[in-house]
């Protein structure tokens, strides 16, 4: 047998050689060693069992929990002499007695005297000529109530310390249950049930067979027909407490047992019995399973060393070698240049694949940020046509107001200019924002050098908050240029002229009168001039038919596309819903949609917003009704509501939403005289506000028919001109924020930081100070460097097998 023992030796040791090195290093690499665990409940003789195979007393004992850390049990066969070792402690034990003291003393140091448990192993050798070579794990014993001062969830404790230990396939279980318990009832067989639910690694031990009551016996256990397992039952008997408090010598215990199975019901079984044959099982499976398991072990090493020296590499530790400080310093910085450069103007190698950052969010700020800083700001902007009254009137003062006068021009235009300023601010300091998240991305590499990376910081952050007021400052220069002289002579500038302002107005005019003549005639002729309006709209009252091109209301709307609600001009028709919204300041444009209503809907229903109701249009094919919208949003002021509602069914799409109030009945199409008072109505109120006089000097002067009309050539040709100005200070923003902030910055960062850093720092010491490594950098390179140490004490572990 020890022949055979002898060939086994060189990996059981392996193994035990590279639990050393884990235990010592206090690393385990994440690698899972081949073991045995030894499971089972309190007093189901786990210690016993373990006993047995050394032949000696060396376990602790009592009540409650004994074993409280996991014990590494080492047994390696020594034909010369019998002593035992720990890796905690120096010297050689020979007194077995010292070595269960020393266990109690080991685990009181780690966990207190208070019963509770750690998962930090004790390791211990046994070198003996009864033993066979051999590792296992003996784990505290399964509990169910916590006693004494141990806390209070000590069942919870111990069932994850096992489940940590077992879990793995790599882990052969010694599930210890004693026979006097029904084996359906076995906390350790239903724990290792749980991990390994074929049974492929677990080893079944029967203890104190010789308890059992009269008349039974574990013959169905044994044969395995009761809950088997692959590997099988083997039964031992071990002392008695009566023999352990009387010493009853082990050797002489196994020959106790040996006498019981053959005069047992399993002596037919009594090869497969008793404990010398279950060390015999045990080396043999460890061995098997250790022997299949090292080439995947020695791979796993072999890739845990390269993801160290590649970690170790990524850090900058370069083993032995001492780099000159001022050339580390310029390789850093220059690698810092590079990455600043490439997250600003692209073309880098290493290119981000997770979010945009750097030059790409600049560039979009040029074309989304930068005009919606220009737009809020100029929204607040009045048409001018006060203003321009004012000072036409005030320039002209006692003298009538036969032309223009030019300072008028410039006093309105350099007032626009001055709205400018605001949003050039705001998006140099966009920009500016973006390039400090460009600096903070860079300098990651520079996390390992704290000085020098906070002295980087100062130095660039400086240097960009001198270029933003820089650019500030050639920004308002620009503007104050534009405010110095008009350019009235501009290829793009079109002047104007009276008869175009007047064609407008009496186009405008003509429009309004459409308006009263439909109000009031109530019935227009069918002639060519009516069709030319486009659809008629009907509204029918019992026999009677009235004939209407359209109506005309104003509505609140609200799209994706406006950022908001607005106020629209709305006109519907029998088969088109069209809308026009004026543009929030002179330099905007209008928004007109025109909607065709075949197909389309108009869902109703009452809104506490202004008090009114609320329509949605949407295409009852689901497609979007205008520009990408699946529905428009629509509301009427109170004062409109009842007209809107007539409206919309006598256009034949009005939908009320159910409880929701209405003016009058669904389906039921307005009344002429009802429709009639409507609009007779509509036309008093626009009449009344046509007959309104101003009630104070000032607005009788900007009333005066003269005065109105150089307003609106002057107003004409302010927007004529401002519209070239717009243009020309949206385009010049981005090129001066790019020349005087993001180069200027780029600039610097290539020519002149490294001679900055270096400033005043000639010595090896001040440029070593720069080099002083962060205290977590420090630890992460401690760190590896123990992993690696325990890597290669784990390869050379291997490398010692012959």
């Amino acid at each position: 047998k020890m022949s055979e023992n002898e060939g086994m030796k060189d990996v059981i040791h392996t193994i035990n050689k590279l639990q050393d090195v884990f235990t010592s290093t206090g690393i385990s690499l994440g690698l899972e060693l081949p073991q045995i665990a030894v499971i089972g409940g309190q007093s189901a003789g786990k210690s016993s069992v373990l006993e047995c195979f050394v032949g000696k007393d060396f376990l602790p004992r009592g009540n409650g929990i004994v074993t409280r850390r996991p014990l590494v049990l080492q047994l390696y066969y020594n034909h010369s002499e019998e002593y035992a070792e720990f890796l905690h402690c120096e010297g050689k034990f020979v007194d077995f007695d010292k070595v269960r003291q020393e266990i109690v003393d080991e685990t009181d140091r780690e966990t207190g005297s208070n019963k509770g448990i750690s998962r930090k192993p004790i390791n211990l050798r046994i070198y003996s000529p009864h033993v066979l070579n051999l590792t296992l794990v003996d784990l505290p014993g399964l509990t169910k109530v916590a006693v004494g001062d141990q806390p209070e969830d000590i069942e919870y404790q111990i069932r994850e310390m096992l489940m940590e230990y077992i879990t793995h396939d790599n882990t052969i279980i010694l599930a210890v249950t004693p026979a006097n318990q029904d084996l359906a009832n076995s906390d350790a067989l239903k724990l290792a049930r749980f991990v390994d639910k074929e049974g492929n690694r677990t080893i079944g031990v029967i203890t104190k067979l010789d308890l059992m009551d009269d008349g039974t016996d574990a013959r169905d256990i044994f044969e395995n027909r009761l809950l088997p397992l692959k590997k099988g039952y083997i039964g031992v008997v071990n002392r008695s407490q009566r023999d352990i408090d009387n010493n009853k010598d082990i050797r002489k215990a196994l020959a106790s047992e040996r006498v019981f199975f053959l005069n047992s019901p399993y002596k037919s079984m009594v090869n497969r019995m008793g404990t010398k044959y279950l060390q015999q099982v045990l080396n043999r499976e460890l061995s098997i399973h250790i022997k299949s398991k090292i080439p995947e072990i020695r791979s796993d090493l072999q890739k845990k060393s390269n993801e160290v020296e590649e970690a170790l590499k990524s850090l900058g530790h370069t083993e032995n070698v001492e780099e000159d400080k001022g050339k580390l310093i310029y390789k850093l910085l220059s690698k810092f240049v590079e990455d600043l450069q490439s997250s600003i103007d692209g073309g880098n190698s290493d290119v981000n694949v997770h979010e945009v950052k750097g030059g790409a969010v600049i560039n979009r700020s040029f074309y989304h940020q930068f005009n919606e800083f220009f737009d809020s700001a100029l929204e607040s902007a009045e048409t001018c046509e006060r203003e321009i009254g004012l000072a036409i009137s005030n320039l002209h003062g006692v003298r009538n107001p036969l032309f223009i006068p030019e300072r008028a021009f410039d006093k309105i235009v350099q007032s626009l200019l001055d709205q400018y300023r605001g949003p050039m601010v705001s998006c140099v300091h966009h920009v500016r924002e973006i390039l400090d998240e460009v600096l903070e991305d860079s300098l990651a590499m520079l996390s390992k050098y704290p000085t020098l990376r906070e002295e980087v910081i100062r130095l660039v952050s400086s240097e960009i908050d001198k270029k933003e007021r820089e650019t500030n400052h050639h920004l308002v220069i620009h503007i104050q240029a534009q405010k110095s002289f008009m350019n009235t002579r501009h290829p793009s500038f079109k002047p104007v002229n009276w008869n175009e302002v007047n064609n407008k107005e009496e186009t405008d005019e003509k429009d309004k009168d459409d308006f009263l003549r439909l109000s009031k005639e109530r019935k227009p002729s069918n002639g060519i001039n009516g069709q030319a309006h486009g659809s008629k709209f009907f509204v029918s009252s019992g026999e009677d038919v009235e004939e209407y091109l359209y109506f005309t209301r104003k509505l609140n709307i609200m799209f994706s596309g406006l950022r908001g609600s607005r106020d629209a001009i709305c006109t519907i028709t029998k088969s088109e819903f069209s809308f026009v919204i004026a543009p929030k300041s002179f330099l905007g444009s209008e928004v007109k949609e025109t909607i065709s209503l075949k197909n389309v809907e108009c869902y109703s229903s009452q809104s506490k917003k202004m008090n009114g109701r609320k329509y949605i249009l949407q295409r009852m094919d689901k497609r979007p009704i205008c520009k990408g919208e699946k529905l428009l949003e629509l509301f009427s002021f109170k004062e409109d509501t009842d007209e809107w509602i007539q409206s919309f069914k006598s256009a034949g799409i009005f939908k009320d939403l159910k409880g929701s109030p209405e003016a009058t009945p669904e389906n039921s199409p307005p009344t002429r005289a009802k429709l009639g008072g409507m609009l007779n109505t509509n036309s008093s109120r626009l009449m009344q506000r046509i007959s309104r006089r101003p009630k104070n000097t000032t607005d009788q002067i900007l009333n005066d028919r003269g005065l109105q009309d150089q307003s609106k050539i002057l107003k004409k040709m302010i927007e004529n001109y401002m519209k070239i100005t717009d243009t020309t200070i949206r385009d010049l923003v981005p090129k001066y924020i790019m020349f005087s902030l993001v180069s200027s910055t780029q600039k610097y960062v290539r020519e002149e930081l490294v001679g900055d850093i270096l400033k005043g720092r000639n010595t090896d010491e001040a440029k070593a100070e720069l080099l002083e490594a962060s205290k977590e950098h420090f630890h992460q390179i401690k760190e590896l460097l123990d992993i690696q140490s325990a890597t290669h004490k784990a390869m050379d572990v291997f490398l010692s097998i012959k």
